[in-house]
């Protein structure tokens, strides 16, 4: 207790060095904490549930697509009806819904559990109860629903007293008996539906498809392993009762026996599946390692400041050696200190990560289902014990790495060499290493936000073949208002007609599927009669679109002729316009314009049930990042019964025309409600949100770096002056030139910068090709980003160095001579 009151007090008296060490350590343990809380809750935190252990996915692995869990309810009673090796089976079919009430109306997520859903899992209620499997019986009364954690804050401001109240999805109503908590989002890790009905209430919320059966409906299956079970025996299983399931979801004997080619697998799903980590894992482990590399330097710059801070206390030191202190007490009194400045540090890192996550919520970047539907995020970036933990580790980590060196430093001090005036070089030389780190890393991160910079700037100069400041998009689906397939295409035309009137229009048309939305429509493809190469699996990307698409979107034919809106859609073959890749692709050197072509799986034949009307040029579909590959567009007319994206291209801002689209919807259909409205721009920009918060986070630990090396740099080399002041008077003295001490003094910060920057130029060459995946028209060995950071470090190097250099060619050989020691 006396160490801690004596370190309380050495603070006390030095509250500028105690705020710049707190500071940093926040600044440092406070963005360490947030990411490892962001990596812990995408891919390390199990789930909340029972025994997440046991659980498994049911998966297909198909070549060059997302892992799929979209499986027949003939499956899922095939399991629960027949497995062995599992105890349980469950699942949930996945709509969207029109609510109605309360107001304002809007679409959202439903999610349809099977009856044992939540025994399974073991999940109780915040608020009320979850659903039961008495729930699943067909009784009469008002069928109960259960809201998500975030839909409930979000449209009901979290009022507990919610329970009991009713809400109405697609005409009708549902009582809501429970509020889920918050950190739970299903078997996945970053996703939740806005609200969770019985299964039975399917009919009420989705007219099936003209001759869909139930037994045909789509379920993302789960199960729970028996004890003594293993996942492999389980697979083997599953992958034997696929076979018999699938005769009975596909009746056609072709389509069957591609489905049971693509197999059955068991994913574990102890940390639940995630789709940020699918797709932007990479990405989050290298701002890992970043962060993680800045905290090294910080305490690399801590070390620094005490061994400094230690060199002002010698003669302190010194007085208590002579009367009687050890040098372990001394060590202990020291690491007393940085202890202290580690808890208080850790406090502000926690505070800065609270504060921080929310905003690192917000800038995540949109994630979106294979059918394009954009989900909500459901992160749970909570300090919990696993974070709270990790920052204590860190912290304490932290406190050794910066405070034991300098401790034991300090408890070295040599009483005669106090008594006689004369200063340790030791210190100097451990202050050059660390210095000689700060600057290694430094390049490094440089270099690495550098490559992650150059991979955004390419991304903004992409072409993307469409207009990008003049569209704006309009997604819904007219399947959420109960509309007829006839009164859809009557609709949708009107809708066409009324919005290409609206002063300020271009033009309009419609899509199946908007562009720069993650996901788009595959499929298999080679010229009629020709077999499709192994290696071709899905090897063109497809769109159906409306005639007035290609000119809405700034796209041009370049050969053949545009869809007409009077053509039959229904008409054999199927006209179709592709695009020049497509072309190149399959048709070169010759006139595509009349030519055939058909589907097929590769290894097969390519039939004639295709016919080319036209070229348009080439545009990026799914995303900048992605190559331009063949596309097939075809027509529907006005047709799209289960979702379109209404196109709409203007003269000027195409913000301006988002509210008279609106009314005009409204007005031809009022209990249609939008999926979706954003700009062709955005839509680019959110496509591009990981790489922008990766190059910005990046960027952000890169000038930080820099800082620190430049402060690491100048308080070396003003402690250097100081220690020598008195040689710096008798040089001058002797007659030594001011330049010439200015040179000494550089010089002796020349090797540590050279050597630090040597060895960070090393590092990022060896580090750089583990970046490749995450960047995009930029090679690992960027002469631009590596050159970029060299000349920063020296740019830095000089900053560090002006000041100290300044001091000392200033100082008075007279005053110098009188310094005592």
């Amino acid at each position: 207790m006396s160490d801690f009151r004596f370190a309380l007090r050495m603070l006390a008296k030095s509250p500028g060095f105690t705020l710049v060490v707190v500071g940093l350590l926040s600044v440092g343990i406070g963005t360490t904490t947030l990411i490892f809380s962001a990596f812990d809750t995408v891919l390390l935190r199990p789930l909340p549930v029972r025994h997440p252990e046991e659980l498994v996915r049911m998966v297909q692995k198909v070549p060059k697509v997302p892992t799929t869990n979209s499986l027949p309810a003939a499956y899922y009673q095939t399991l629960r009806n027949y497995s062995t090796t599992l105890s349980a089976v469950f699942g949930e079919a996945q709509l969207d819904v029109a609510m109605n009430e309360p107001g304002p109306s809007e679409a959202i997520q439903v999610y349809l559990p099977t009856p044992e859903y939540f025994d399974v899992l073991g999940v109780h209620a915040l608020y009320g109860r979850t659903l039961v499997t008495d729930d699943a019986k067909d009784e009469p009364g008002t069928p109960p629903a259960v809201l998500s954690y975030g839909f409930w804050r979000r449209r009901f401001g979290g009022d507990p007293h919610v329970i009991g109240t009713s809400l109405v999805l697609r005409g009708n109503r549902f009582v809501i008996v429970g509020v889920l908590p918050r950190e739970f989002n299903g078997i996945s890790a970053d996703t939740a539906p806005d609200v969770r009905v019985p299964l039975r209430t399917l009919p009420l919320l989705w007219i099936l498809p003209a001759g869909l059966r139930m037994d045909r409906v789509q379920f993302e299956l789960a199960g729970r392993l028996k004890p003594g079970i293993s996942r492999a025996q389980a697979e083997t299983e599953c992958q034997a009762l696929w076979r018999s399931a699938v005769g009975t979801y596909y009746p056609e004997p072709e389509q069957a026996d591609f489905e049971f080619k693509l197999g059955m697998a068991l994913d574990p799903i102890q940390h639940g599946f995630s789709l940020l980590g699918d797709r932007y894992g990479t990405t989050l482990k290298f701002l890992s390692i970043c962060v993680g590399l800045l905290l090294l330097m910080i305490c690399a710059n801590l070390a620094g400041l005490l061994l400094a801070r230690g060199a002002t206390r010698r003669e302190e030191m010194g007085l208590r050696l002579a009367i009687g202190a050890t040098r372990a007490r001394l060590v202990r009194q020291m690491l007393t200190e940085s202890l202290l400045l580690m808890a208080l540090g850790a406090l502000g890192g926690v505070l800065v990560a609270i504060f921080f996550a929310p905003v690192l919520t917000r800038a995540l970047p949109p994630i979106r289902d294979l059918g394009t539907r954009r989900l909500p995020i459901s992160l749970d970036l909570a300090l919990n014990h696993r974070v709270l933990f990790f920052s204590l580790t860190s912290s304490a980590l932290t406190a050794m790495l910066f405070g034991l060196g300098p401790a034991i430093a300090a408890s070295r001090t040599s009483l005669d060499s106090v008594l006689r005036g004369i200063h340790a070089t030791r210190l100097w030389r451990g202050r050059k290493v660390l210095v000689a780190f700060q600057v290694a890393v430094c390049t490094l991160l440089l270099v690495i936000s550098g490559l992650l910079a150059e991979t955004l700037e390419h991304l903004y100069d992409v072409n993307p073949g469409f207009d990008l400041d003049h569209v704006v998009t309009f997604t819904a689906d007219p399947s959420l208002s109960g509309s007829t397939t006839e009164q859809v295409s009557a609709r949708l035309q009107a809708l066409l007609d009324r919005v290409g009137q609206l002063p300020g229009v271009v033009s309009a048309g419609l899509s199946l599927r908007g562009v720069m939305r993650a996901y788009g429509i595959g499929m298999t493809v080679g010229p009629a009669g020709q077999t499709i190469s192994p290696t071709d699996f899905l090897n063109t990307s497809a769109n159906v679109v409306s005639p007035g698409y290609f000119e809405t979107m700034g796209m041009r034919i370049i050969a053949g002729r545009n869809f007409r809106s009077d053509e039959d859609a229904t008409s054999k073959p199927v006209k179709t316009v592709v695009n020049q890749a497509f072309v190149d692709r399959f048709f070169p050197n010759i006139d595509p314009v009349g030519r055939l072509f058909g589907k097929n799986s590769p290894g097969e034949v390519a039939g004639a049930s295709y016919v080319i009307l036209g070229v348009v040029t080439n545009a990026k579909y799914r995303s900048l990042r992605e190559p331009m590959r063949p596309i097939v567009y075809t027509s529907a007319g006005t047709n799209f019964p289960f979702g379109f994206v209404l196109n709409v291209r203007t003269r000027g801002n195409p913000e301006s025309m988002i509210q008279p689209v609106r009314q005009a919807l409204f007005a031809i259909d009022p209990a249609l409600p939008l999926l979706e409205v954003d700009t062709v721009s955005e839509e680019v920009k959110q496509s591009m949100a990981g790489e922008r918060l990766a190059a910005s986070l990046a960027t952000i630990f890169g000038v930080l770096a820099a800082f620190l090396a430049a402060v690491g740099i100048y308080g070396l080399l003003a402690y250097l002056v100081t220690l020598r002041e008195r040689e710096v008077g008798i040089r001058m003295a002797l007659g030594a030139r001011r330049l010439n001490i200015g040179l000494l003094i550089g010089k002796q910060s020349l090797a540590m910068i050279v050597g630090g920057l040597v060895l960070g130029v090393g590092a990022a060459a060896v580090v750089a090709p583990w970046t490749s995946s995450i960047l995009y028209g930029v090679a690992p060995w960027s002469s631009r980003s590596f050159f970029g950071a060299t000349a920063l470090v020296l740019a830095v190097a000089v900053f560090g160095t002006a000041i100290p250099f300044v001091r000392a060619t200033r100082i008075e050989p007279a005053a110098a001579l009188r310094q005592q020691n």
